[in-house]
């Protein structure tokens, strides 16, 4: 007999089926299809303020839909309401307690999508006779905390989008020893500088700053050594100052707030917008739909984050503790991450805001201008185009890219001409030649490439 539909007996003996708990479990999975369509809701339209509809679209359709199944249960015969809750039930506990073995198992932390790739990296690190770091970040991150250092996440402004509707800090947390990815083996681990970003502190004491650099992950070096990024290599080779304002997950909007807020003060000879041709488009749609973000278009708008470093401290500390909070589980985030459910399709195949991204770029330049300084367009390719055969002027929409560019006479530094094009094997300048971020090789090649283009 199905075990929600307990026998229960009468004073004479006979039995009687109860139904009452079936009934009350009917009730429970309605509500709590409710709560989740109401959570969804939060989180698409309020959180990310629907930028991020199309990831959030299925969640729309389960929620709804799971409505609509309770709400017919509830109106079948109660033996046949008894079974489908019998079997729903059963399955809701097996989710879970696959849940519990993929966390076991270490699947469940932010950058490791299975197991099965981890473990296919590290093969291929092995056969390469490099060294791998198999530790998650959160286990990086409390192993050196139990060390007695001062160890966070790097916190990127795309995760705290949700948590202020009028503050949105643009850097990270300052003075802490910041983890960022591994991609080479070695995760890449850097002393943050007094705005929270991937500098020496003391460049923002340089009586002449002579590089600034605003753009992504590629910019912020998150999968290489301090040093081992454009700005540290820029320092080694030229023996001149230089400041990179780099966030990974970085658009257009958020690189030009970000250049507002921290580029004022400062009076560099040399602006370089690097641009990653692999998602910045596509984050420029998204960002454009928050209208904090969108305020920056506005003629002398800032929120002056440059001395309200306190306040942001604290709220990405918040940020921090969600991070690395252990109760993923009840979203069964090791499974949605281990199926890849919410991966983000980067679908060049859409249409992008040019006018906005051009406007971008002739506020940036007039900026940048008004202050001495000149700007320069700094195009970096990604590993599809070289693992596959490619039309490289229609990949990712380059060659209309780099003619909106010059068409606005900022001068383009063409990285996939200038080194990956003219490079005997492109695929050694990542890591495990493999798709990711540049090796600390790839960005010297590329430095080189910048220097050499702006001393011509």
């Amino acid at each position: 007999m199905n075990w929600i539909n307990r026998m229960s007996r009468n004073e004479n003996g006979d039995e009687e089926k109860n139904y009452s708990f079936a009934r009350w479990m009917s009730w429970l999975f309605l509500v709590a299809s409710i709560t989740l369509l109401i959570f969804v809701y939060y989180r698409a339209e309020i959180i990310f303020q629907g930028t991020m509809d199309d990831r959030y679209f299925k969640y729309y359709l389960i929620s709804l839909a799971a409505i609509l199944f309770w709400g017919v249960v509830l109106r079948l015969r109660e033996e046949i309401q008894a079974n489908i809750v019998t079997v729903v039930s059963s399955l809701v506990v097996g989710l879970y307690l696959v849940e519990g073995g993929l966390t076991f198992l270490g699947l469940e932390q932010p950058g490791h999508r299975a197991e099965a790739e981890s473990a296919t990296k590290a093969k291929i690190a092995a056969e390469l006779g490099i060294e791998w770091d198999k530790r998650s970040k959160l286990e990086v991150i409390e192993d050196l905390i139990a060390e007695g250092v001062d160890a966070v996440p790097a916190i990127w402004p795309l995760h705290v989008l949700q948590m202020s509707d009028n503050f949105l800090p643009l850097g990270g947390i300052a003075y802490r020893t910041t983890v960022g990815s591994n991609e080479t083996g070695r995760w890449a681990i850097y002393p943050s500088d007094r705005y929270g970003f991937n500098n020496p502190d003391s460049e923002w004491d340089a009586t002449k700053l002579e590089w600034l650099l605003i753009g992504d992950s590629y910019t912020e070096g998150v999968a290489v050594q301090p040093g081992e990024d454009i700005a540290g290599q820029l320092r080694a080779i030229t023996h001149q100052s230089a400041i990179t304002l780099g966030k990974a997950g970085n658009g257009p909007l958020l690189e030009y707030a970000g250049l507002v807020e921290y580029g004022k003060t400062l009076a560099p000879a040399k602006v370089l917008w690097v641009y990653f041709e692999g998602n910045d488009l596509i984050g420029l749609n998204q960002e454009k739909q928050n209208l904090l973000l969108m305020q920056y278009m506005d003629e002398g708008f800032s929120q002056n984050l440059i001395s309200r470093q306190k306040e942001i401290d604290a709220l990405l500390l918040q940020a921090r503790e969600k991070m690395l909070v252990k109760s993923r589980w009840m979203r069964l985030f090791a499974i949605r991450n281990a199926l890849g459910i919410d991966r983000i399709n980067y679908d060049y195949d859409v249409d992008f805001d040019y006018s906005l991204f051009a406007n971008i770029l002739t506020k940036a330049k007039a900026g940048v201008e008004s202050r001495g300084s000149k700007l320069y367009f700094v195009y970096l390719p990604q590993y599809k185009r070289y693992n596959k055969v490619v039309s490289h002027d229609k990949f990712r929409k380059k060659s209309e890219v780099i003619d909106l560019v010059k068409g606005l006479d900022i001068p383009v530094i063409d990285i996939h001409q200038e080194v990956f094009a003219n490079h005997p094997d492109p695929l050694s300048l990542f890591p495990l030649r493999s798709d990711g971020h540049y090796t600390a090789d790839g960005y010297r090649e590329v430095t080189k490439a910048i220097v050499e283009n702006i001393r011509d």
